[in-house]
């Protein structure tokens, strides 16, 4: 468990902040969503936050015990990404369980979470 909690502080995933209104948003974009301002600071996101709404449920035939399920996670900085979470259970991950970063993969493009 160590090691896992280790590799996971590695990953870092990178957002946009707008220095006018405080508006947090994904790192790709060039304008705040809210007041269009172009004045954006990048930042870290500590990695923690709580899935909001969950989609499709993908079963691995090698891995069966492992579900990967298509959610929309709220980080604790108020952004809300679109994320795949990893659980080992049977289960289907319900709305407000807390998850915590595992991955990001292609420069910020695919964001893979695991239960907290």
């Amino acid at each position: 468990m160590n090691q896992m909690l280790a590799a996971d502080a590695d990953v870092v995933l990178q957002y946009r902040q707008c220095r006018w209104c405080s508006s947090p948003t994904e790192h790709f974009r060039l304008l705040c969503p809210v007041c269009g301002s172009t004045d954006m600071a990048e930042q870290s996101s500590a990695g923690l936050g709580v899935v909001r709404r969950v989609g499709a449920v993908v079963r691995s035939e090698f891995l069966e015990h492992r579900i990967r399920q298509s959610c929309a996670v709220t980080l604790d900085e108020g952004l809300t990404i679109a994320a795949v979470v990893t659980a080992s259970r049977y289960e289907v991950v319900p709305v407000g369980t807390r998850v915590r970063l595992a991955a990001v993969c292609g420069e910020g493009e695919a964001v893979e979470f695991h239960l907290a």
